[in-house]
């Protein structure tokens, strides 16, 4: 009601008012109270009208904003098709079988590159359908760290970054929690800094905030001394695009880390200065094992403490975080820049161990100087480099005691202390070789393996009947080795932790003929696992094959110590398995029979099976578990679909487009892709009242496929 209807109302009451007989005072009472409550009722509906447009506004804003935080979300996979397709067409389409052994530098980045989108693809999806689930579980914090660094490293060999961990000395050696989540939500986070800063500075930092109970929260900060983002672009960071510029995915990792870590109850926050860099901080809660006992290592001997050490690095924060892990063991630690050492002259031999970046090696007068010291004096030299550089690449120095790579653990200082002042008596070569049971002697190998040429899933028939144990926390893991192994005709047994290894081992009535022992694993790890099994003479005669992304001489002497027979590194190399099956596992009497899959007619409209297995990076295995993992979350999303028509929900027929477009196009479904094409055009062009039409065609398009790839992964 408006003010003048409310006055209008005021004087009919004081008319009405002096018909009854009433005074001029009670006449004038009863204005002044009308008037009153008119004025209380403009005021309220004045203050109401503009809480409810504020309300509107706000409201408006949110889904304003949530949509658009959708569509960024969903995006990059309506181009996800096109990518892919480019980089396999760029890769295979004028390079023949028998030249793919040369293929340049660049194709091979292209194959990582590719690699890369297929496994983060595998978790994208894996996230979507909800299958992911938190394990709390112990675990040693210094093999994650070690995985991360290994497989980063590997990728980005010859960075011109300088890559260093800050670890407080109070970090616990030992925590419990999700070791797996951790250790990809790290690896994607370090992934990303590195590409998007080719040379400066990378450090991450790892402080213990304050402890409740048995739990402490662990912050780690990432952060790099690059260009630094624009506020537009920061906050976009975490949903995955298609840069049509760069050719390149970015986000899509991020993603999953993000995802990842929320999935842990942690956080995290990103800040970013234009000019000076980037800090992402993760926040997370951890369990602890023994919060009584602070001391994490401890020397074996008390003649390994208080040592005088000198460190020179090409960075003094590099040099400062070394100094800290150095000062826990109580030594008397120095540190120097390396462009300060060149020109002043340093007494060297008052110190007992020197740490020294790699490259002054080559400055012929420091090398003699430090020859003449070494002759007289028990001065232990370390030479100071970094994973990122490739290691084919790298110079050895006869005057080098041990070498120390960046970035580094608390736990690999305390390993190069240890092995600097109680060296092995027998070097790695000459390990005690067990027997086998026929009498020959099972090798150790402690070299690359050989990657064999031409290996195909039909190459492991080669080893039918034979009995293989592999110990592997990651599950995605898991199942593209029995993929790839799926037509050999193995009998294949997988233990999730050392802890089951030696179990299933120990339980079984049947000996196995090898085992491949993952690394870094929860509750119990491959070193642990291995030395458990091999206190046992009965198991003398298993060969024991490391599984690592970290192949540091340092940590090849763990291996073999431990009493593993090889090594294979990380990612997965199906040649170079099939050549350490045949090392260890000669071709049984069994394999005269050759497994293969049964003739099928296959329509390529479909499912075109040889198109997906490329976009896969050639390995079918990886190709399966996308399959499974499609069926898992968009197998029944006709339904979906159907429901999202009926109740008129457009923008979120959008983004099922969006999704299945990328996905159908990535697994070679160009049927059920053309025919979401189409759908999308519909919703783009606002042409929402032919949608009705395609209900019936989604369902039967998308149960066409489901058979194909039913009897494609059951063949």
């Amino acid at each position: 009601m408006s003010a003048r209807g409310l006055l209008y109302m005021m004087i009919i009451s004081i008319g009405h008012a002096e018909g009854f007989g009433m005074t001029d005072m009670d006449s004038i009472g009863i204005w002044i109270a009308l008037f009153a409550l008119g004025i209380i009722g403009i005021v309220i509906l004045f203050v109401s009208s503009k809480q409810v447009a504020k309300t509107e506004e706000v409201y408006k804003h949110i889904i304003d904003k949530q949509k658009e935080i959708e569509h960024k979300q969903n995006v990059f996979l309506s181009s996800i098709t096109e990518n892919i397709h480019e980089i396999v067409e760029h890769t295979y389409k004028e390079v023949s079988e028998e030249k793919k052994e040369c293929l340049p530098e660049e194709i091979v980045e292209k194959e990582k590159q590719l690699l890369n989108v297929t496994n983060d693809l595998i978790e994208f999806l894996r996230l979507k359908s909800k299958k992911v689930q938190v394990i709390q579980e112990q675990f040693n914090l210094n093999n994650v760290l070690n995985e991360v660094a290994g497989s980063v490293c590997s990728k980005f060999h010859g960075s011109r970054a300088d890559l260093v961990f800050d670890i407080d000395n109070n970090i616990p050696r030992y925590l419990v929690g999700d070791a797996l989540h951790l250790e990809k939500s790290l690896h994607n986070l370090l992934e990303y800094v590195l590409q998007t800063v080719p040379k400066g500075k990378v450090t991450l930092s790892i402080e213990m905030f304050g402890s409740y109970e048995e739990k402490v929260e662990l912050q780690f900060r990432l952060s790099d001394t690059g260009n630094g983002l624009e506020k537009e672009a920061l906050e976009r960071l975490f949903t995955p695009v298609y840069d049509e510029k760069s050719k390149q995915y970015s986000g899509l990792g991020l993603f999953v880390a993000k995802e990842l870590i929320e999935l842990m109850d942690g956080e995290i926050t990103t800040h970013s200065s234009v000019g000076k860099g980037t800090t992402f901080t993760v926040t997370l809660p951890l369990g602890m094992i023994d919060p009584a006992n602070r001391r994490n290592y401890r020397l074996p001997e008390k003649e390994l403490t208080h040592k005088k050490v000198f460190i020179v690095d090409s960075d003094y924060d590099s040099g400062m975080a070394i100094k800290k892990m150095f000062a826990y063991f109580k030594h008397n630690v120095k540190i120097m820049e390396k462009d300060l050492f060149l020109q002043k002259k340093v007494d060297l031999s008052v110190y007992d161990i020197v740490v020294l970046d790699l490259s002054i090696f080559g400055y012929k007068k420091i090398y003699n100087h430090l020859e003449h010291i070494k002759a007289k004096h028990d001065l232990k030299i370390v030479g100071l480099d970094t994973l990122l550089q490739d290691p084919e690449k790298k110079k050895r120095y006869e005057v080098i005691d041990r070498y120390l790579n960046k970035p580094l653990s608390q736990e690999r200082v305390f390993e190069l202390i240890v092995n600097l002042y109680t060296p092995e008596k027998t070097p790695v070569t000459s390990i005690k070789v067990p027997e086998s049971i026929s009498g020959q002697k099972i090798p150790v190998h402690n070299n690359h393996i050989h990657e064999a040429a031409n290996i195909t899933q039909q190459s492991f028939t080669e080893f039918k009947g034979r009995r293989l144990l592999i110990v592997e926390d990651d599950e995605i893991n898991q199942k593209v080795l029995a993929n790839v192994l799926k037509l050999s005709g193995m009998e294949i047994t997988f233990a999730n932790n050392g802890r089951i290894a030696v179990n299933t081992i120990k339980e079984s009535n049947q000996m196995f003929d090898m085992v491949l022992m993952d690394i870094n694993m929860p509750v119990l790890d491959g070193y642990a696992a291995t030395q458990m099994i091999r206190k046992d003479s009965t198991y003398d005669t298993l060969p024991i094959v490391a599984f690592t992304a970290l192949a540091l001489e340092s940590e090849k002497e763990k291996i073999f110590k431990s009493g593993m027979n090889a090594y294979l590194t990380k990612p997965l190399n199906i040649g170079k398995l099939y050549s350490v099956f045949q090392m260890f596992m000669p071709a049984s009497e069994k394999s005269t029979v050759v497994s293969q899959r049964k003739p099928r007619s296959n329509r390529k409209d479909v499912l075109d099976i040889e198109k997906g297995i490329a976009y896969s990076n050639h390995n079918e295995g990886f190709y399966m578990e996308i399959l499974k993992e499609f069926q898992d979350a968009y197998g029944e999303s006709a339904e979906l679909f159907a429901k999202l028509v009926k109740e008129h929900r457009y923008e979120q027929i959008k983004m099922l487009c969006l999704d299945m477009k990328g996905l159908t196009g990535t697994i070679g479904a160009e049927e059920m892709y053309l025919l979401v094409m189409k759908i999308h055009h519909k919703v783009l062009y606002h042409q929402e009242e032919m949608l009705t039409e395609y209900i019936d065609p989604y369902r039967e398009t998308l149960q066409r496929l489901k058979e194909e790839i039913t009897v494609y992964l059951e063949g």
